[in-house]
Order: structure tokens, then sequence, then C-alpha cells
């Protein structure tokens, strides 16, 4: 299997990690938030989404999707798509679930971003994968930042688990 490959299977495979988190979640409760924990669902799918998205730009791809995002003031988000301001890092989530996609649309935004940043990723060959770029601060390949990028979804789906036993909904099992 060629590295590309690999790496596009691993992105491919954070998508259902975080995703199965969502079960029970609604229009309603997707911007619920639990005491002491950080996010909500909303956010979470916007931030990943957008993380990816950007990654994406970093490995010479599209940049994010105008039918996904906007660039308004951080309280912009609409039911269609996600204010980056709203789901960058450093945001905060907010409950007014009006500033965020609809739980169906944030979900198929996520699993979007996942099957571009994949795709670009199996597009790619060693050379490639092997040139440094900027991401923040650093400098860093884009092999690692392909793993990096899943962990960051896993480290979210994480997060989800813990709001889901916080708000005392059934246990994702598996």
């Amino acid at each position: 299997m060629r590295e590309s490959d690999f790496l596009a299977a691993v992105v491919r495979a954070s998508g259902p990690v975080l995703t199965r988190f969502l079960a029970g979640f609604t229009d309603r409760t997707h911007t619920l938030q639990a005491p002491a924990l950080p996010n909500h669902v909303a956010w979470t799918l916007g931030h990943c989404a957008y993380t990816m998205g950007r990654l994406v730009e970093r490995l010479g791809g599209d940049p994010l999707p105008d039918c996904d995002f906007l660039v308004g003031d951080g309280t912009r988000g609409t039911s269609e798509r996600f204010d980056t301001l709203s789901v960058r890092l450093g945001s905060r989530p907010r409950p007014d679930a009006a500033m965020y996609p609809a739980l169906n649309r944030a979900t198929r935004i996520f699993e979007d971003a996942v099957d571009r940043l994949a795709s670009r990723a199996g597009a790619m060959d060693e050379n490639a994968l092997a040139v440094e770029v900027s991401w923040g601060a650093q400098q860093r390949t884009r092999r690692d930042l392909l793993v990096r990028v899943s962990l960051h979804n896993a480290q979210h789906a994480g997060q989800l688990a813990d709001l889901r036993r916080a708000l005392a909904m059934p246990t994702i099992a598996g």
C-alpha cells in the first residue's frame, strides 16, 4: 500500500470515530453544553471541518468551500454555513443554535471535509508528503499534519463522549 493511500485511510477512519457520538442529538440539543466541558456538537463539527479544510489548503487543494463556510464576525453562521470565526482555534462555542448549521447539515459539512482531505492525501506522492508547511507557529511535514489532524478529530470525539455522559445520554459502545 502506498503511504498516501494509508494516510487517506487514516483520515477517512477519523470521521466515523467522531460521528458515532452524534446519535441522539437533535437540532434542539446540538448546541447544549455541560458545566466544565469545553464544547458542544455544532461547534465540534464546524471546528473539525474547518481544521481539515485548512489542511486541504496546505496540501495544495481548494480553499474552504463557500457553500459550507462564510467569513463573518463570529456570530453570522446560518442553518447552512459555519462562520469561520465561530469555529476556528481560540473560538468559544455559543448556545445560540441559529449561529450554526442544523445538525444534519453540520454533519454533512464535517463528512465532506473528511472526504476532501482524504482525497487530497491519497493523490499525493511521497515527495509531496515530505514537504514542510506552516501550521500555526510551527513547520510540519504534510505527512505529520495528516496524522495530527486525524488525531485532532479523535480528540474531539472524546470530548463528545464526555458531553454525552454529562448530559445523561446513552453510552456509545464499540
